[in-house]
């Protein structure tokens, strides 16, 4: 990364940030009548040059002595949806006795290939005393992941609007943009129910529920939490409570990851369609009755276990806005704490990018823990595709642009 001078950031800040678009042609037109004046006699430009600096020299001046700390109050989503556009508002009260004048509002974070409405940000014009006005913007981000608006400059332009003077108001507010998807019209898997050994906190009331049976005398061992003290208080010995065990079906949805460094910006398509297709696998299960375990292994590696009365779609989601392609093998990471979690796990569903040594062995090792699997290739670029059926008999293939259009059923 190259480091720019202390010179180079002001001079940027000056022409990008400090000048309106009337105030960058302003100051082009004094720069260009000086170069085009070369100290000659005959021409004067210099002249037109000094009086247009005089112009923004006033404006600066004025701009700082006319400036008013204003309450902002940002209003700003913390979850949003990749390509969809979302509102950003900001109340603006003036808790001071003097007139902000032309207040212009700024939002400072996003990135630049963001899509803000109005570009320039709301012009809320003279806020008088004890006035409460809102700010508005219309965002759209076009990539998933984690966002921060740093803060919003409270800026006026007075008095010819060609300089902006602000206070800056810190937000510091997080920004999860979710991968877009089309929902599926059906999702065919094979599944069963597992028994869970002592129930599972996360289930809630997924499946087969614990459901309170009777009560019997205690024993050596039972948990202290069982007593029922209604009935010990009846009978005068201790008695506890008895509850169904519990059956449910549990999920595996295992997201893969790896590309190879050469691979990571040719296929950086094909690794955003299968992050959408396993937000919209994701949102089909969360539908049912089941339980859903996601493994993913980007850089970091991912691991949620959650149940649907939680409304785990939105934690799957969080997980999916921030995974990015792993250059390093993600199976190594990633199968040692899959298989470990597949003992209750009843169908596995997998969405690769590519078809090798390292999945073929991932896929064997859950097949040979009884699991059953479903398995989704997305791209083009597989290579031999020889042998999955010995694992996954029907497997499905889908391009990048068949996943953007929508797919009605897996």
């Amino acid at each position: 990364m190259i480091e720019r001078s202390w010179t180079y950031l002001a001079f940027r800040s000056f022409l990008r940030e400090r000048l309106t678009s009337s105030g960058t042609v302003l100051f082009y037109m004094g720069l260009g009548s000086n170069m085009l004046s070369g100290g000659s006699a005959m021409f004067k430009g210099h002249l037109l040059g000094c009086a247009l600096a005089a112009v923004l020299v006033v404006s600066m001046l004025a701009a700082r002595l006319a400036r008013r700390r204003l309450m902002l109050t940002p209003v700003i989503p913390q979850r949003v949806t990749q390509g969809v556009a979302f509102e950003v508002r900001c109340r603006v009260e003036n808790t001071g006795k003097s007139t902000a004048s032309d207040v212009n509002l700024r939002l400072i974070g996003l990135p630049l290939r963001a899509k803000v409405k109005p570009e320039l940000g709301p012009f809320l014009g003279d806020v008088q005393p004890g006035q409460l006005t809102e700010g508005i913007w219309t965002v759209e981000l076009g990539r998933r992941g984690r966002y921060v608006i740093e803060s919003i400059h409270q800026a006026t332009l007075f008095p010819f609007g060609l300089w902006r003077d602000w206070y800056t108001n810190k937000v510091e507010c997080s920004l999860l943009v979710y991968p877009k998807f089309q929902p599926l019209l059906s999702l065919d898997m094979p599944v069963g129910r597992k028994y869970q050994p002592g129930g599972m906190a996360l289930t809630s009331s997924v499946g087969d529920s614990t459901e309170f049976l009777g009560t019997r005398e205690f024993r050596a061992g039972d948990s202290l939490r069982m007593i029922h003290w209604r009935s010990w208080a009846r009978r005068g010995k201790p008695v506890v409570k008895e509850f169904q065990e519990e059956f449910f079906c549990r999920i595996a949805l295992v997201m893969d990851t790896f590309l190879s460094a050469t691979d990571v910006k040719k296929r950086r398509e094909d690794f955003e369609a299968a992050i959408s297709l396993a937000a919209a696998v994701a949102d089909q299960i969360s539908r049912d009755e089941y339980v859903i375990d996601l493994f993913a292994a980007g850089p970091e590696l991912y691991q949620l276990q959650a149940g649907r009365s939680l409304a785990y779609l939105e934690n799957v989601l969080d997980i999916l806005a921030c995974v990015e392609p792993c250059t390093e093998p993600a199976f190594e990471k990633l199968e040692p704490v899959l298989l470990d979690g597949l003992e209750n796990v009843t169908t596995t569903v997998v969405i690769l990018l590519d078809w090798d040594e390292a999945r073929i062995r991932l896929l064997r090792a859950v097949r040979e823990r009884g699991c059953a699997l479903k398995v989704i290739f997305v791209g083009e670029n597989y290579g031999d595709l020889s042998g999955v059926d010995d694992f996954a008999p029907g497997h499905q293939t889908l391009t990048a642009a068949q996943v953007r259009s929508g797919v009605d059923q897996l």
